[in-house]
């Protein structure tokens, strides 16, 4: 934890997806105060005609971005977290940062387990340990 899963209505590079992955760990790190061995990201392709949402009664394609993470952060880190994954987005794979959704999944230290326990819950303290 955290885990970011990204889902994209398109394919993308290898390269692509090592750009947007280093991006959102590093966004994720500095933005949410915690190491940059914390976060976990997944990149699904769904391809063509499967990601889409209803706009103005046409299909458009969205990126579906979903942000598990442990709670104790205030919802400006992450609001910018967001702003700064959409921008990643628009900037690796030139898609409409309008067309970017991020949802944020809170999660208690004693929900999510790591290397034989459960995780700590998050301190401010992470921001500077390694």
């Amino acid at each position: 934890m955290p885990y970011i899963n990204v889902n994209l209505p398109i394919k993308i590079s290898a390269n692509q997806k090592t750009q947007l992955a280093h991006e959102i760990i590093s966004a994720y790190s500095e933005i949410m105060q915690t190491q940059r061995w914390r976060p976990n990201i997944g990149i699904s392709e769904f391809g063509e005609g499967n990601l889409v949402h209803l706009a103005e009664e046409v299909l458009e394609p969205i990126i579906m971005v979903l942000v598990e993470y442990r709670r104790g952060r205030p919802n400006e880190l992450r609001l910018e977290l967001a702003r700064r994954i959409a921008k990643a987005c628009h900037q690796i794979l030139n898609f409409p940062e309008k067309n970017v959704f991020v949802e944020f999944t809170p999660h208690d230290g004693n929900e999510m387990y790591r290397n034989g326990d459960w995780v700590a819950e998050w301190s401010p303290s992470e921001a500077t340990a390694d």
